[in-house]
């Protein structure tokens, strides 16, 4: 009788685990930019009411949730969506502003990139002040260095078999992608040694803000999203939805952009989420994707000074 309980119970929890995998999935591509990139790609533009849609949509869910307790514990989750949604449209809305526009155009490019990486910080900001709300402790949402010498879990699609530490990994995944950065973006371009001149004074400019950059999509993109809902789903289904979010928001406007950017920054972004969650912290990951930031950086220095 007691043995047919407990199976009878586990098999009960393995379906609401699987239920709540399933709406955390559905809700994730909702959220994200899977339906601006359909209206861009048939109109040309996004229409404002798809994000009134989709803010509707998560205030509904984050009241079931409230009241409802089968998906009680995706309500973490759905604030953060929502607040992601709104924070980050609302970054986008003052960038593409007139007011921003006619600003820019009287100021150095370096007052701009700083400017508008500073607004990124601000969100970053908010949105560690709603993590501490949601989470409590920092240690819960990443916001530590983490295990200095973790080690990474054996990624078998990558032909890993065995753990490795996850600086070596990590090096060795963000060197094989700064080589391509390089020839993708930087070698096509043929930058004469004139404007490497010119460049030089910007480095320290550059450095900075890919490290900012790092901090923000960090804060915003990775542990925000996975913070709240790895201990739901799972760490795979935690990592992979941050990445989705991740590389569908590059589709428009990104660097890169389209579907190679979307499909570039989604593997990204999944490796930034598993040295997050490998060495449970955020050193690794700000670090290697600082490093990764370098060349986009000089990339876009190298168009400003053309």
């Amino acid at each position: 009788m007691s043995m047919t309980t407990s199976r009878d119970q586990s098999v009960h929890s393995n379906h609401s685990n699987a239920s709540l995998i399933a709406i955390a999935w559905v809700f994730t591509l909702l959220a994200s930019s899977l339906g601006d990139i359909a209206w861009f790609e048939l109109a040309g533009m996004v229409p404002l009411w798809l994000l009134w849609v989709k803010i509707g949509l998560l205030s509904a869910l984050i009241l079931l949730s409230w009241f409802w307790k089968p998906i009680r514990a995706l309500l973490p989750f759905f604030v953060m969506l929502l607040v992601i949604t709104s924070l980050m449209r609302a970054n986008t809305w003052l960038l593409d502003s007139s007011y921003w526009t006619a600003w820019q155009n009287q100021q150095s490019y370096s007052v701009v990139a700083m400017t508008a990486q500073s607004v990124e910080i601000g969100v970053a900001l908010l949105l560690i002040g709603m993590l501490f709300l949601l989470r409590k402790h920092r240690q819960r949402f990443f916001l530590v260095s983490g295990d200095m010498n973790a080690k990474a879990e054996p990624v078998k699609w990558l032909g890993q078999k065995s753990s490795s530490p996850l600086w070596r990994f990590g090096l060795v995944f963000t060197l094989v992608v700064i080589v391509a950065q390089f020839f993708m973006f930087i070698l096509p371009l043929s930058p004469t040694p004139d404007t490497l001149r010119h460049l030089m004074p910007l480095i320290p400019m550059i450095l900075l803000l890919a490290a900012a950059n790092g901090f923000t999509e960090e804060i915003t993109l990775r542990a925000a999203p996975i913070s709240t809902v790895y201990e739901v789903v799972g760490k795979t289904n935690a990592i992979w939805m941050a990445a989705i979010l991740f590389g569908l928001s590059h589709y428009i406007g990104g660097i890169p952009s389209g579907v190679p950017g979307a499909l570039i920054t989604t593997f990204l972004g999944w490796f930034f989420g598993k040295c997050m969650m490998d060495s449970r912290g955020f050193f690794w990951p700000w670090l290697f994707h600082t490093l990764q930031d370098i060349l986009p950086f000089t990339l876009m220095s190298l168009a400003a000074i053309s």
